[in-house]
């Protein structure tokens, strides 16, 4: 019986080849776009759950005194910890500090290292795939090496035992190699450090204190261990330890498995919007399967109609349907994980730039092969049964002569309701493409409060073979740049705009302790705000011939933290911070300006004086002409390369540089667009698919109009009418929907666009040109007919 199923099925396919191309090439598409979602998905509600221990795995929040809660604390507390609470099994820190160069033979390389204890294995399941993790970190003088990383300086041997050099100068023992970690892991590290060693390290053991917030802190509760317990313990712990005004502080216990929410508020975000888009579009091709399956079914009607005269039951023809929707779908399956593996996960990996990349393993993803499964068996029965119940209501006497009657107005509302809902879902993705697109040219464009042109930055932490060395002849380098008649100024700084840390003390005016605030401060070199262009409200900028900028700590505040003082004027006030005694005395106040993206806003900011240009992450140069940039790009690289380095110079533009900041914006937008892209199509199939279903069913009526004088245009008006109607209908729910989730996307930028009129206008036209497009082909098509033959077929 299912042999005969199958024969029959694949003759109806390719009877009608057209309608099944379209089906397959549609389906695949779409369900390659929702196999990457799901997979995205799954890989995010999946998050660090590879720790065999995650229910009892916790970390240490702080929160100020004003409320705001980071995810550090003060690096002695889990030692203290450790120490008083018996119910902490164990504990670890993972601290980025520096990157030290590991050098084997000829080989060297710098990767992200992780300063961890030695119960980190213990804490969190990352299997090696050689060593012990019991011992690996237990020695001062050890190192963790990443899988690729030990290729790289080993090949394919286990290095385990190997003596390495970090830094020119250190002798470490390889004691483990890690498995490729999982790429949904929050902790990621090229290589792991015994964190004793950051004890040796001067500037790490003087901010090591009780009061310095940047350790973050890990703990292992021992089974059966209640949290609330332990949390109720610790404001004793601030009040015992805590310096100054650290003890104004709380600290939290958090679940590990909310770490990356509190790390990144927006990932829920992510993944409703993922889960969200797969659903749209998993509707979009249902519904486009089932308009083309019903317009392909009509002229079975008589076969229907004649398997039900020989005693078929209804479970028998929706078998057949059931069979030949599933073959459909098959097919497209296998098309759409070929399509999402050889091109939607490459270029979405690509377009998440070095972020959690996506790959499909049976032994990792089988939840979501299973899902996607499941649903491709829910698409094929929906789209088989729809065209089967409907065939199966038509009447029997009539439809055993081929003709189509049943009730039309029941067939024709379920018609109407797929299409609306269909052009709906189609108008909102338009208008979230469209939205997206002008949030980013607008922040692109906006005024930044510099002036990001004409200005090259130079990589210069080239990591040199003798920093003492390399600072003198800097100088000397610095020295000819004051010279060069096409620069205009220069300045070196550990950041550039729209990159700035989250660096944070509290200050308060002099006298004034109760009036601290929280403000974010970076250094700033002689010649920032000149070579940036930053303008001054009042005061000046750092000079290295005023010694008193570096006697008094000079700082130049921006207008937000001038205003957050309650000061009309700051020139002259002085400012101490909570956690020493310096007083710092302010020199010039700048505008406000945008020293993150526009997603996030302009706060108080301050700028203690660094002194003269010296060697840092940053050379930036302002030039007079920038079509002379050539030549000072290859003075410069002449020069660096005399001075020792593990790399070279390297050089960027400060507008190519800030428009990375929003790269990752823009390939959201790239995904948007290419979704928006595959609902359109679907859409126009479907209608395809549905006008091919109106103009069958018309063809009496058409034929009556022509030989009664009817023009082909306005036959072609009557079949589009309605469905341009539709439309309308689609355009009318879409647009209210789509701008309250417009306003609620752009609730997540600090500065933003206003949702504009001619948004709607657009994405409704883009709707009635593409309906159009797809109907009046069809139209013209069934008026061109001759109505003759029209008639004979009633």
């Amino acid at each position: 019986m299912f042999r005969n199923y199958l024969t029959i099925a694949v003759r109806t396919l390719w009877r009608n080849r057209l309608f099944t191309t379209i089906n397959v090439v549609g389906l695949s598409v779409g369900l390659a776009c929702v196999v990457v979602l799901v997979l995205f998905a799954q890989k995010c509600l999946t998050w660090d759950t590879a720790h065999a221990n995650l229910d009892r795995i916790y970390y240490i929040q702080t929160q100020s005194a004003n409320g705001d809660t980071q995810n550090q604390t003060v690096y002695p507390l889990l030692d203290q910890m450790l120490r008083d609470y018996p119910e902490i099994e164990a504990g670890t820190h993972d601290q980025n500090w520096s990157n030290p160069w590991i050098e084997y033979g000829d080989k060297s390389i710098q990767e992200s290292t992780s300063y961890v204890d030695s119960s980190f294995f213990r804490v969190f399941t990352f299997p090696l795939k050689f060593g012990d993790p019991t011992t690996a970190l237990r020695n001062k003088r050890s190192v963790v090496l990443n899988e690729a990383l030990a290729q790289h300086l080993f090949g394919e041997i286990n290095p385990v035992g190997k003596r390495v050099t970090l830094n020119d100068t250190l002798q470490y023992t390889i004691t483990g190699v890690l498995n490729k970690l999982p790429g949904n892991s929050s902790l990621q590290f090229g290589v792991l450090l015994p964190a004793a060693n950051l004890l040796d390290n001067p500037g790490f053991k003087e901010s090591a204190d009780w009061y310095n917030s940047f350790a973050s802190t890990f703990i292992l509760l021992k089974e059966g261990a209640d949290p609330a317990r332990l949390q109720a313990k610790l404001p004793q712990l601030v009040k015992a330890h805590y310096k100054n005004d650290g003890q104004r502080r709380a600290l939290l216990l958090s679940p590990f498995k909310q770490f990356i929410y509190n790390e990144n508020p927006t990932f829920p975000n992510l993944i409703y919007g993922a889960i969200m888009v797969a659903l749209f579009l998993l509707l979009i091709i249902s519904i486009n399967l089932i308009n083309l399956n019903t317009a392909s079914a009509l002229p079975r009607a008589k076969e229907v109609a004649m398997r039900q005269v020989v005693g078929a039951t209804r479970r028998l023809v929706l078998n057949q349907f059931w069979i030949e929707s599933g073959l459909v779908v098959l097919i497209s399956l296998g098309l759409s994980i070929a399509f999402a593996v050889y091109f939607l996960i490459p270029r979405f990996n690509q377009l998440r730039d070095g972020r959690m990349q996506l790959d499909i393993s049976w032994a990792n993803d089988y939840p979501t092969i299973l899902a996607v499964l499941g649903i491709a068996l829910t698409v094929a029965i929906v789209a088989g049964t729809y065209p089967a119940l409907y065939l199966l209501g038509l009447k029997t006497t009539e439809a055993v002569k081929g003709k189509i009657s049943g009730n039309p107005k029941s067939g024709r509302l379920r018609q109407n309701a797929l299409i609306v809902l269909q052009f709906t879902l189609a108008v909102i993705f338009i208008l979230g493409t469209i939205g997206m697109r002008e949030q980013i040219q607008y922040m692109k464009q906006a005024d930044l409060g510099y002036d990001k042109n004409n200005v090259l930055v130079f990589k210069t932490n080239l990591a040199f073979r003798n920093d003492k060395t390399a600072q003198t002849q800097a100088q000397a380098i610095f020295a000819r740049l004051r010279q060069n008649p096409n620069v205009v100024s220069f300045t070196s700084s550990e950041l550039i705009p729209a990159f700035y840390w989250d660096n944070f003390n509290s200050y308060y005016p002099e006298g004034s302790k109760e009036n601290s605030i929280n403000i974010r401060h970076v250094s700033g070199a002689v010649g920032f705000t000149e070579t940036y262009r930053i303008p001054l409200l009042e005061g000046r900028n750092f000079s290295d011939e005023t010694p008193a900028d570096s006697v008094n700590n000079a700082v130049i505040i921006n207008e937000s933290a001038m205003k957050a003082f309650g000061w009309k004027t700051a020139v002259g006030k002085k400012l101490r911070q909570l956690n020493n005694t310096a007083t710092f005395t302010v020199v010039g106040v700048t505008k406000d300006y945008h020293y993150r993206t526009l997603t996030d806003k302009v706060g108080p900011m301050l700028q203690w004086y660094s002194g003269r240009p010296g060697l840092n992450e940053f050379l930036s140069v302002r030039l007079a002409d920038e079509t002379k940039a050539p030549a000072l790009i290859k003075e410069l690289e002449g020069q660096f390369q005399k001075i020792p380095a593990r790399r070279e110079l390297s050089y960027t533009y400060l507008s190519d540089e800030v428009a990375k900041a929003y790269q990752s914006l823009d390939n959201v937008w790239q995904m948007i667009s290419f979704v928006t892209f595959i609902a359109i199509l679907t859409a126009c199939a479907g209608i395809f698919g549905l006008i091919s279903l109106v103009a069958r069913q018309r063809t009496k009526e058409v034929g009556v109009r022509r030989v009664l004088g009817a023009s082909i245009i306005s036959i072609t008006t009557l079949l589009s009418s309605d469905f341009l109607r539709l439309v309308g209908i689609a355009i009318l729910i879409a647009s209210p929907v789509g701008w309250w989730l417009g306003e609620k996307m752009l609730t997540h930028f600090a500065y933003h666009i206003s949702i504009q009129w001619w948004y709607f206008v657009l994405a409704g036209g883009m709707a009635v040109g593409i309906a159009l497009g797809s109907v009046v082909f069809q139209a013209i098509r069934a008026a061109m007919i001759n109505p003759v033959r029209s008639l004979r077929s009633e």
